[in-house]
């Protein structure tokens, strides 16, 4: 399998796991408790939270039907994924969320690290 292939693959599963975050601070937007979110977000910041999320995953599919891939947005993507997994790790050890969202929000160090790697080259086959 190429890492093409490979990252395609990832980026419509980031698509999926983004669909899950919209929908779970949508909720709260709407007036409703989420039952994912350990704590009460007001609703402007989860809608804020909500419209952000939705457009990283519209990036991720854009990306994901191209022909040639755009290696900046690619890498974009990455950081994003990689900051969400670091912000969330830290807060979860300093105790302000529970540490189980840090593990939650592990297929993002991991989605981070597929689209890194291939941004970088080093994935490419010869």
């Amino acid at each position: 399998m190429s890492w093409d292939r490979v990252l395609r693959t990832a980026l419509w599963a980031t698509v999926a796991l983004n669909l899950v975050g919209v929908i779970v601070f949508a909720m709260p937007a709407l007036g409703y408790p989420s039952p994912l979110l350990p704590i009460a977000v007001p609703p402007y910041f989860a809608a804020q939270l909500a419209y952000i999320i939705a457009l990283f995953g519209g990036v991720y599919a854009w990306l994901a039907v191209q022909p040639q891939m755009n290696r900046a947005l690619v890498v974009v993507g990455g950081l994003g994924k990689l900051g969400f997994f670091a912000v969330t790790v830290v807060y979860a050890l300093a105790g302000v969320i529970p540490v189980g969202m840090a593990l939650n929000a592990t297929p993002d160090l991991l989605f981070a690290g597929v689209f890194l790697w291939w941004a970088s080259g080093a994935g490419k086959l010869r």
